[in-house]
């Protein structure tokens, strides 16, 4: 249903932005024809009146846009004309500034070239006591005469001179670290001749490393009785799986397993071995002796499979212990190590009620410290090697030195007199 329009005087209106048409006589036939061949009326009217709205619209801004184009244009002409004229002036103006005989500029700047001449003339005349040659002479030779008497100050010989006194700051400088690096040199001359001692003992082992193994199993048993655990020699003994696979077997402390029995292996390494003929050693004492864990402990880092002096994959590890027994620590990480594995695999039975994440989270805290230490030590033994090549130079370099200085005090010395500018 249309909607009411309200009554009003006109028949058209508009009221709250809507269009009213009424009592409206439209007889043009275009729009009389049109609209009585729509299927509505009222919908042909109102494309009508939408349609001829675009259509006036378009119609108004092109009018716009033509007379902005023609009064552009007309702009552009009267700004090419001013341009003609600015520009005419310009080269007129630059004609008379420029021209070579009688232009101004050229004027102007003969008359400067020859006040220059002049001034120049007068302030560079050799003959002249004023002129800044004869100042620039005055000046040299004051200041010739100043440093030749600093130079001969500075190069005395005598006890309070500088050159005797920096002679005398070198000598003890190289005196002092002459001691130092006898020092060093002879500490590590000694740690040499213990290495050296000991090695032919370490060498006099069996395929298996007896001699490695007695020290192994010392350090073992006091690492053991810290935590109450029970440590075993075992590479004699034949296992489950009918070898003597496993040199060391440790049984942890009941209290600590509720109970169950846990053991970790450790396998003695004095040769070189590569990382998969470890594992499978690992792999074998670890079914022959019945263990939850194993270790594989070499005496060098050069020995071992790795570059660090604790590994570990899964439920075994690789670590180094030197035969001197001088430093524990990766050991006694690695014997952590394996309680913390093995009570972690008796914890599924209800062996254990520690808190094995914030273990885990210790034990690897600690290797990452372990590891920087090794590096920082390794750094140290390859500077210590170089002292014994240190101390042989620096006696020859404290020669060089001396006659270098020698050689500077009489060059010095001498008469300077020769070398002065003369006036």
């Amino acid at each position: 249903m249309a909607a009411t329009s309200p009554l009003h005087a006109e028949p058209v209106y508009v009221i709250d932005g809507t269009l009213y048409i009424s009592d409206l006589a439209e007889r043009d036939p275009a729009v009389v024809r049109f609209v009585c061949e729509a299927d509505d009326p009222v919908e042909g009217t109102q494309l009508c009146l939408r349609v001829g709205a675009l259509a006036l619209t378009a119609v108004n801004a092109t009018v716009d846009t033509h007379i902005v184009e023609k009064r552009f244009d007309a702009m552009s002409t009267q700004f090419d004309d001013c341009m003609e004229q600015t520009i005419g002036r310009i080269a007129e103006t630059a004609d008379a500034l420029l021209d070579g005989k009688d232009g101004s500029l050229h004027v102007a700047l003969a008359a400067h070239h020859e006040q220059i001449e002049n001034l120049l003339g007068s302030t560079f005349d050799p003959d002249s006591k004023r002129s800044v040659v004869a100042i620039l002479e005055t000046v040299l030779a004051e200041a010739a005469e100043r440093q030749v008497a600093a130079v001969r100050k500075l190069v005395a010989t005598d006890a309070d001179g500088p050159l005797a006194l920096f002679q005398r700051n070198v000598e003890r400088a190289i005196a002092d670290g002459n001691a130092g690096v006898r020092k060093d040199f002879q500490e590590l001359a000694e740690k040499v001749a213990v290495r050296e001692a000991i090695a032919p003992v370490i060498e006099l082992t069996t395929g298996k490393g007896f001699t490695f193994e007695d020290v192994l199993h010392g350090a073992i048993g006091r690492i053991a009785a810290l935590h109450g655990d029970l440590a075993d020699r075992t590479g004699k003994e034949t296992g489950s799986a009918a070898t003597q696979k496993g040199d060391e077997v440790v049984t942890l402390d009941l209290d600590d397993t509720h109970g169950f029995e846990g053991r970790f292996v450790l396998e003695a390494k004095n040769r070189k071995l590569n990382m998969r003929k470890t594992h499978e050693e690992l792999d074998d004492a670890l079914e022959n002796r019945d263990a939850l864990a194993a270790i594989a402990v070499f005496t060098t880092q050069e020995q071992a499979p790795t570059s660090v002096p604790f590994h570990q994959s899964g439920n075994k590890a690789i670590v180094v212990f030197d035969a001197d027994g001088s430093d524990d620590a990766a050991l006694r990480l690695a014997y952590m190590w394996a309680r913390w594995i093995v009570r972690r695999e008796l914890s599924g039975a209800g062996a254990d009620d520690v808190d094995l994440g914030r273990v885990s989270a210790l034990i690897e805290d600690a290797r990452r410290a372990i590891d920087r230490a090794s590096a920082i030590k390794r750094c140290h033994t390859t500077a210590k090697k170089s002292i014994d090549q240190a101390a042989e130079q620096v006696a020859a370099l404290t020669c060089e030195v001396q006659e270098a200085l020698d050689a500077v005090a009489e060059e010095l010395a001498e008469d300077l007199g020769a070398d002065t500018p003369s006036e």
